[in-house]
């Protein structure tokens, strides 16, 4: 019993402090009731009821018998136009609740109605006390039906509803006859008492499956946000629509250029905010990847594959399209570069007492998507380009290069640098425009040459490019 009360008090907490949401509930539970097969079946009761009162009336050679197939009208009315006025004007439905009281009151004034007319064709006291008693038993029912159907989101309203109607019906019985009345006054009560328990019964159960589904709807949002930093939006819809999660990227496959971010000597930077500072500027290229994110057909300025510590490694034209209609080369530079910007800002942010300067590497070649075979899984890219993007990267570290990068970047008035630097078949395939920042370096020169050894990871490259800038 404490169980059931301890979930009766959390309902009631939790439609309190959603008081708006419930109102807007029991709008739509109002709606239901008036225009579904609760209504249907009043109507069907209110023709019955006539009939079979016209009949009364004839039988007792009552001169006005015709109003009593009149009577209920009123409610009548109402409940069979709404179905016929929400389909013109759907905010109607905010006033289900006030509507369910006309047709309450409208049906007490009814009943009243019926009851003023047959009375007014009895002379003798006999023929009265007959009739008192031949209607009375209808007033516990009739009581008891429009009191138990309230939908006000407290119950206290709803009460003092009850209170009204049964008051209000009380003196409208008096007015068409003081001894009907004095028969009524236990139908009252007891409609008043059962009309009360129904609805208290009903506003419960309505509170309760409200709490149910707001309740559910909530988790399934929480789990909705939290698979969202999991996975993709389109891969949300897809699975949303039954598809497995496998099927939501491509696996195929396909060529794409890859492009590895590191920070130069990332290990020497001693500062309190180093993680904070590497999360903003991952969160940036983040932003900048999702640029032009799109589902039909899938494509985005950049994928992001991952972060690596101080690195962040990502593709463009694999596993989705590229967004801008230039060559996937032209799109790989340029958005390495406004990744290079980001990151500067990202260092202003930062304020670090020495210069921070970062290096990336591009490379062209086959690239596959897979998800991981058990467990949690997750979408993962291999291929010859990922291993060459990083090893291109790592060129910065050979002597003989970096003292060729430092030279020419001295030569531009440039201490500290960021650098690019991208394979040949990458640089081949720029325009003009991008071409011409890049300088050229013959692997084939005394100076530079590695040997074959070193570049076994892309033998058939035979000049690398690179790019300075502040």
């Amino acid at each position: 019993m404490s169980d059931i009360n301890g979930e009766r008090l959390k309902h009631s907490a939790y439609c309190r402090d959603h008081l708006q949401e419930f109102g807007y509930e029991l709008c739509d539970e109002a709606s239901l009731l008036i225009r579904g097969w609760v209504g249907r079946v009043f109507l069907l009761l209110i023709l019955v009821t006539s009939v079979a009162t016209y009949r009364y009336a004839i039988q007792t050679n009552n001169p006005i018998a015709l109003l009593t197939l009149f009577a209920y009208a009123l409610p009548v009315i109402i409940v069979g136009s709404f179905p016929i006025i929400i389909n013109f004007y759907s905010g109607i439905e905010k006033f289900s609740p006030a509507i369910v009281d006309a047709v309450s009151i409208t049906s007490l004034l009814s009943f009243a109605f019926i009851g003023y007319v047959l009375f007014a064709n009895v002379d003798t006291q006999v023929e009265r006390e007959i009739l008192s008693n031949r209607l009375a038993g209808q007033v516990n029912f009739m009581l008891l039906i429009v009191i138990a159907l309230s939908y006000h989101a407290t119950y206290q309203v709803t009460i003092i509803r009850n209170l009204l109607l049964t008051v209000v019906f009380a003196a409208l019985i008096f007015w068409v006859d003081k001894d009907f009345f004095a028969v009524s006054v236990l139908q009252l009560l007891q409609g008043f008492l059962s009309g009360s328990v129904v609805s208290w019964i009903f506003y419960d159960v309505i509170r309760a499956r409200f709490y149910s589904r707001s309740t559910d709807a909530s988790t399934r949002q929480h789990l909705y946000n939290q698979l969202s930093k999991l996975v993709y939006s389109h891969q949300l819809e897809m699975i949303k629509n039954g598809e497995e999660l496998e099927a939501t990227m491509p696996l195929k496959e396909g060529k794409a250029i890859v492009s590895v971010f590191d920070v130069q000597r990332s290990t020497e930077i001693k500062h309190e905010k180093t993680q904070a500072f590497f999360l903003n500027v991952f969160e940036s290229f983040l932003e900048i990847c999702m640029r032009g994110y799109e589902h039909n057909p899938l494509r985005s300025r950049a994928f992001r594959l991952k972060e690596t510590g101080d690195g962040f490694i990502s593709t463009v034209g694999y596993p989705f399209l590229p967004t801008e209609a230039e060559s996937l080369a032209d799109s790989a530079v340029s958005t390495a570069l406004t990744m290079l910007d980001a990151f500067n800002k990202e260092v202003e942010k930062f304020n670090y007492s020495r210069p921070i300067k970062a290096s990336i590497g591009l490379a062209y070649n086959s690239i596959q998507g897979t998800f991981q075979s058990a467990g949690i899984r997750s979408y993962d890219l291999f291929g010859e380009a990922i291993v060459q993007a990083v090893k291109y990267e790592e060129l910065r570290k050979r002597p003989e290069l970096w003292d060729l990068f430092s030279k020419h970047a001295a030569k531009l008035g440039l201490e500290h640098f960021h650098l690019l630097i991208v394979q040949e078949v990458v640089y081949n395939s720029l325009s003009p425009s991008y071409r011409d920042l890049f300088v050229e370096v013959d692997l084939t020169d005394p100076r530079v040459f590695t040997g074959e050894e070193d570049m076994r990871y892309d033998t058939e490259a035979r000049y690398i490019y690179f790019y300075v800038t502040e």
